[in-house]
């Protein structure tokens, strides 16, 4: 089973989200990319990858009971190399990447440094590298100016991945939730 932990924006956040996502969607294109569901859009903490959930359970909790809930909002727009088109996060950062550093250590992949964002879209196999790069460039240049309000991320969820099979997005369940309730990051 292929597991991550990540932080779930509230539904309020996600609609700003999506009506700021909306009329990207409709330049020409933008139907070549494969786009997240709405209500799978996560800030990743750590990817666990195929594992049993057991050991990234026990951790999470530990870890939840330990972190203060970040004050985090959505924002921008920027693109990977491997074809990901994302909003970034702002806010309480510093005590997202703690957070995320914290679940990365219970077994989670660091292969890259870790940057938060939420996923909003990945290219198709159908388009190649130079068709792709533009697409990309116009879609992040009109999400640029999107500015979500502030939220606080009350708790870490364990979610599963399921492929979403030829071509659709995958779909995530959630196996668990533990709630942020420590004192780290808090002020004072």
């Amino acid at each position: 089973m292929r597991l991550f932990a990540a932080l779930l924006p509230p539904p309020e956040a996600l609609d700003e989200l999506d009506a700021a996502v909306r009329p990207v969607r409709r330049l020409p294109g933008a139907e070549e990319l494969r786009w997240t569901r709405a209500e799978g859009r996560h800030v990743t903490l750590a990817f666990y990858g195929d594992t049993e959930r057991e050991p990234p359970e026990r951790g999470l909790a530990d870890l939840a009971a330990a972190h203060a809930p970040p004050r985090l909002s959505l924002t921008g727009a920027g693109h990977f190399r491997g074809g990901t088109l994302w909003t970034g996060v702002r806010g309480d950062v510093a005590a997202l990447r703690a957070l995320a550093g914290a679940a990365r250590a219970l077994g989670g992949a660091a292969e890259h440094a870790y940057r938060p964002h939420v996923s909003l879209a990945r290219s198709s196999r159908r388009l190649s590298p130079g068709a792709y790069a533009p697409l990309l460039r116009s879609c992040e240049e009109l999400l640029a100016p999107f500015a979500g309000r502030a939220w606080t991320a009350d708790r870490v969820g364990l979610l599963r991945s399921v492929p979403g099979g030829h071509g659709a997005a995958n779909q995530y369940v959630s196996e668990a939730t533990y709630p942020l309730t420590g004192p780290v990051g808090r002020d004072g």
